[in-house]
């Protein structure tokens, strides 16, 4: 299998635990990015081979499976939707609440 190949894999069946394409993307983006910045360190300062470097880097970064779970917990875009929505209807509740009184009370 050649470094590309390893690395895409390596993206793959991490990514496919993260529901969110934007967050995603940026994952994958830092994720290649790291594992090339390490491939290039240990070729050029530790003599390994550049396949044998790209599989050790990416043997580095753990299972794939179990990092992806842990960046989809750490980042949960649902969670934050929630939060924005219950604001926002709170936010609401005030305003309907200023409206009622602003109406209803005796000037």
């Amino acid at each position: 299998m050649s470094s590309d190949e390893r690395i895409a894999r390596y993206l793959d069946r991490v990514c496919v635990h993260l529901c969110w394409p934007p967050y995603r993307a940026r994952v994958r983006r830092e994720l290649a990015d790291h594992i090339l910045t390490r491939a290039e360190y240990l070729q050029n300062e530790r003599g390994y081979e550049w396949d044998e470097a790209v599989a050790q880097a990416v043997c580095l970064l753990g299972d794939p499976d179990a990092l992806g779970r842990s960046l989809r917990q750490a980042h949960c875009p649902l969670r934050h939707i929630g939060c924005l929505f219950a604001t926002c209807l709170l936010w609401a509740g005030i305003a309907a609440c200023a409206v009622y009184l602003l109406l209803h009370l005796p000037f």
